[in-house]
């Protein structure tokens, strides 16, 4: 039976980890925190119970196709629901409360602007080709080479992909009104980029939006994580907590042995992995055996970074959703300031989670409110205690406006997340939240490849290969790693 050694116990390498315990491969996850799940983990005080990362459950079809593989469904693990509304979008002129129901959507954006309905069906269906073609032509190829492409059954839908243009020139095609291009463009900033460098192909994340829906796992998003967790025990998986890779023996150009923090050696005939993918590169291994080089990585367009406030109220916010959108400030600027600038925004976008709405568990009490509060930042900013209170001060500020109540008194818990934490905990290059920026230069065999073009027996998954940031592309990167391995050692 083949050995393999996963660095990092991510959702990426947790998804790997089943593919291949499936295939019989004996397989070891080795992660450096206390949990796994990557950036898809929790924690709790004082009765809250709050997700570190990811909080937006969008295309459940990649989830239950991933529990069909082993013929399980998500429900055999948690209890998913669907948010009606699905969130709440600010704007300096509209409070949105973005409906569920298609119909009822189409008809909000009629009232947003006058035939905006009409455009937006053409809109969506446009989206969805998008979507049934990368799904089903495209989204598991390893992207080892450009030829892959060359094939009938992709080459005949390669022009429907608009990857020629950017997501807002796109969109500007279908709306004219400021609401519903910022109601169309939010999603890119979350793909690691800007509705200006996002190819128009990731108007199929619009497509999963408004048709495919908003969803929550009951006890919070970190169920997900948990879920793949347990698969993976179940399927014979073997994890190692606290313990980080820090070095490799390399013969021959195949890892020999990995060796911990701790001195202990990892003996294995192939290594995923799951970390960091510029940390790996540029900590791990010597220059001679880097694929990529310290100044290729600086040249890359990283994704944000993000500062994070996880909060505990006394008290209920009326008015306020599961999801909300602040977009209520220059986007334009924000991004200009994050991605041109390098700089912290001025008048910052920010994105209020408070599952407590739907989910009572995660909260000490039924007149508790819990909050996870995202800003957009630039990767490699710089982060001080200063900084991380101006701003919290500015969002509870406008937060306090927007709902017309005061908030502050009853703040019980707050705990900050930013650059040097995301440095610290993940090893994320610049700090970043999201990994690579989804650009046209940064899309499919222009990622940082799977696997290694030195090393014959190390592979790569997760948010800087393919194909790209977000959940479920973590679990399509772990089963496209896990059957690259299947296919070069079994």
């Amino acid at each position: 039976m083949k050995k393999v050694t996963i660095l990092g116990g991510g959702l990426s390498s947790l998804s790997a980890s089943c593919y291949l315990a499936k295939n019989n491969f004996d397989v070891t996850i080795v992660e450096k925190n206390n949990t796994l799940g990557g950036r898809l983990s929790a924690f709790s005080e004082n009765g809250f119970t709050f997700d570190m990362g990811p909080s937006w459950y969008w295309m459940p079809d990649v989830f239950e196709g991933f529990f069909k593989d082993f013929d399980k469904k998500p429900s055999d693990y948690f209890d998913l629901v669907r948010l009606d509304p699905s969130y709440k979008f600010f704007t300096d002129s509209k409070d949105l409360d973005v409906p569920a129901d298609l119909d009822s959507f189409y008809n909000m954006c009629e009232e947003i602007e006058e035939g905006s309905s009409l455009s937006l069906k053409k809109f969506l269906d446009d989206a969805k080709i998008k979507y049934d073609i990368s799904f089903k032509s495209f989204i598991n190829l390893p992207n080892l080479s450009v030829f892959e492409y060359f094939s009938p059954s992709v080459l005949r839908h390669i022009f429907s992909l608009n990857l020629l243009n950017n997501l807002r020139d796109y969109i500007s095609k279908y709306f004219k009104s400021k609401e519903m291009r910022l109601l169309l463009e939010f999603p890119s900033m979350f793909l690691g980029g800007s509705p200006l460098n996002t190819p128009a192909l990731y108007s199929l994340m619009n497509y999963a939006d408004i048709v495919g829906g908003t969803w929550y796992p009951m006890g919070g998003m970190y169920r997900i994580s948990e879920s793949f967790e347990k698969l993976s025990l179940e399927l014979g998986v073997k994890h190692i907590k606290n313990e980080e890779i820090s070095s490799f023996k390399i013969n021959n150009n195949s890892i020999d042995f990995a060796q911990s923090i701790h001195s202990k050696i990892y003996k294995s005939d192939v290594f995923l992995s799951g970390a960091e993918y510029p940390f790996v590169q540029l900590n791990l291994l010597d220059r001679d055996f880097r694929s990529y080089s310290e100044n290729y990585w600086s040249k890359k367009d990283v994704a944000p970074s993000a500062l994070i406030f996880y909060v505990g109220l006394s008290k209920k916010i009326k008015g306020m959703r599961h999801h909300n959108l602040f977009f209520d400030k220059d986007f334009n600027m924000h991004l200009n300031e994050i991605f041109s600038k390098d700089v912290w925004p001025t008048d910052p976008l920010f994105y209020v989670c408070c599952p407590s709405k739907t989910d009572p568990s995660v909260v000490p009490n039924d007149n508790s409110e819990n909050l996870f509060i995202l800003i957009p930042i630039g990767s490699g900013s710089d982060d001080s205690e200063y900084l991380r209170d101006s701003y919290f001060s500015k969002v509870i500020l406008r937060i306090e406006k927007k709902f017309n109540m005061d908030i502050k008194d009853s703040i019980i818990f707050k705990k900050s997340f930013c650059v040097d934490d995301f440095k610290q905990r993940y090893n994320a290059f610049k700090g970043n939240a999201y990994g690579l920026a989804n650009t046209l230069s940064q899309t499919a065999v222009f990622k940082p490849k799977i696997k290694d073009k030195k090393i014959n027996n190390l592979y790569y998954s997760g948010h800087f290969t393919i194909p790209g940031p977000g959940l479920p592309p973590a679990v399509i990167s772990g089963k496209i790693a896990a059957n690259q391995i299947i296919k070069d050692f079994k």
